[in-house]
This record gives C-alpha cells, sequence and structure tokens, in this order.
C-alpha cells in the first residue's frame, strides 16, 4: 500500500486516467488507427468480401461514367455533323443516336434530289411534319447496316429504313469529295472520259436527261478547280450510278462525287461510245421525248 500510495505509483495512476479520459472524450486512438490504415491501405493485399465489394462499385461506377461520357461526345457530334454522311460515319456498333425531325431535315435536303427519294420519300416526310406528328429521328449501326427511323413525341416508328453500306453510297450519304485520281478508284477503270467530250456530249441531249446525269450541277460549279476527267461506276444500285470528276484543285487532284439516272447516264455514254448497247433493264425507263443520240 506504502508503495502503491507513492509518488510514482500516484503519477502512474493519473496518467492511465487521463489517457482513458481524452480517449473516451476525443476518440483520437481510432482516429489514429484509421489515418495509418489510410496511408498503408495502398500497400496490403486486397483481400475478402468488403474489398471485393468496393472493388467492383468502383469498376462499375468507371465503367458507367465512361458510358455517359461516350453518350454524350456521340449525341453533341450528332448535333454538330455538317452532312448526313457525318452523321452516318460517327455511329458506333454499340450505340445509336437521336437527332431533331429539323437537323434531318435539314441534312437531308443537301442529298442529290433523285438520291433522296430512295432513302425517303419527301412527300411523306411533308404529310407527317403537316401533321406536326414527326418529333424525332434515330439512328443506329447494326450488323453492318444502318437503321433510320421517324419517331413521334412518344418514339412511335412513323416511318423506318434500313439500309447497307452499298445502298448508302447509293443514296448519296457517302462524302462527297475523294482525294487522289480517277485511276484510284477500281470502279471507275475503263470508263473514263475527259471532262470536255463527257460535258460536250450531255450538252447534246435534252434538259430532262441533263438533270438525270448531273442533278445539282451548281455543286461543281461552286467547287475549286477545273473538271480534267469524268468517270462512271460499273455498279448500279436503285437505278442509280455513280459519277466522279476528276478536279484540279490548289489542294491537288480530287474527285468530287455525283449520283446519276441509270437511263439518262447510258445515253452520255452512247454518244461517247457509239458501239456501247442500251441495256435491256433501262430501256422501259427512258422517257419517251428523249432525244436519240
Amino acid at each position: 500500500m506504502a508503495r502503491g500510495l507513492s509518488l510514482r505509483g500516484t503519477v502512474l495512476f493519473l496518467s492511465v486516467l487521463a489517457i482513458l479520459i481524452s480517449e473516451v472524450r476525443f476518440s483520437w486512438v481510432e482516429i489514429l488507427v484509421g489515418r495509418y490504415l489510410a496511408v498503408t491501405n495502398s500497400h496490403r493485399p486486397e483481400s475478402g468480401n468488403v474489398w471485393e465489394q468496393g472493388r467492383l462499385k468502383q469498376v462499375a461506377t468507371q465503367t458507367l461514367e465512361q458510358m455517359v461520357t461516350q453518350q454524350l461526345t456521340a449525341q453533341r457530334e450528332a448535333r454538330e455533323a455538317s452532312s448526313l454522311a457525318q452523321l452516318i460515319d460517327g455511329l458506333s456498333p454499340s450505340q445509336g443516336a437521336m437527332i431533331s425531325a429539323e437537323q434531318f431535315k435539314s441534312l437531308y435536303t443537301q442529298i442529290p434530289e433523285a438520291a433522296a427519294r430512295n432513302l425517303f420519300s419527301p412527300i411523306l416526310m411533308l404529310r407527317i411534319s403537316a401533321e406536326k406528328s414527326w418529333d424525332r429521328v434515330y439512328m443506329e449501326r447494326e450488323n453492318g447496316q444502318v437503321g433510320i427511323y421517324l419517331l413521334d413525341r412518344g418514339n412511335n416508328v412513323l416511318s423506318y429504313k434500313t439500309l447497307t453500306d452499298q445502298q448508302l453510297k447509293s443514296a448519296g450519304t457517302e462524302p462527297h469529295i475523294l482525294t487522289g485520281t480517277l485511276d484510284e478508284h477500281a470502279e471507275f477503270v475503263g470508263r473514263i472520259y475527259p471532262a470536255d467530250r463527257f460535258f460536250m456530249a450531255l450538252d447534246t441531249l435534252s434538259p430532262e436527261t441533263q438533270r438525270g446525269v448531273l442533278s445539282q450541277p451548281g455543286t461543281l460549279l461552286s467547287a475549286q478547280g477545273t473538271p480534267l476527267r469524268v468517270g462512271v461506276s460499273d455498279e448500279v444500285e436503285a437505278d442509280l450510278i455513280r459519277i466522279g470528276i476528276e478536279m484540279d484543285t490548289p489542294q491537288g487532284r480530287q474527285v468530287l462525287l455525283a449520283m446519276g439516272q441509270e437511263w439518262a447516264v447510258w445515253q452520255v455514254r452512247m454518244l461517247l461510245e457509239p458501239r456501247l448497247s442500251k441495256p435491256p433493264s433501262s430501256k422501259a425507263r427512258w422517257p419517251l421525248g428523249r432525244e436519240d443520240p
């Protein structure tokens, strides 16, 4: 008892008591342990259900953030697209794009008239616009095809079109300018003519035939450079043939693309190649008032 009531014993007792009281009051032991564990957390192996659940939650959060970011980026690029070709090229197989009906109509009017009718009927688009039922357009890429859906405010499908890559080219939705020369594109090989001869032959045909070959000649007039050669594709899709006009521009050789009606393009080719026979499938589609070559 004398040793316990000594000065040393009393100081030890009071020190222990002060530590206990301060721990109860400030919880400093838990705080120090927590800070130590936080600092050394990255150096300890993760194991157990608690760590696994935390890891899965972190992975799920990062994946969700990436999906949201990709979706927002795709929507922004879709709204900023200056052409239907740019919009379609930006589609990824995993997600589509939603744009307003007004934006789609603006992009639609940039397509040559003859090709646009093979995408959606302009009369149909005028009707659903007049009915005030058309609100938006959803586009998606799946299994090598592009689906275009005209939707109302309730996302009900008013009309839709599913196109392959070849049909998209025929619809005039691909880029209208290619770099290089016509010789670099196999579809034009063997059907390349000097530009002056091609347009001289076209000038001798009726205005209806001229519009069938080039529905928007103003686009060529506004392009920089001088036309050198004209190539006609060997592929026909939906009664349309692709035409390439090779231009000598300050940026080098470029090929401007256009879509022409099959019957009209064949009339020009028969003037350029008199021995060329008429395609049997096109005879019935030729206008009754056409000029004989």
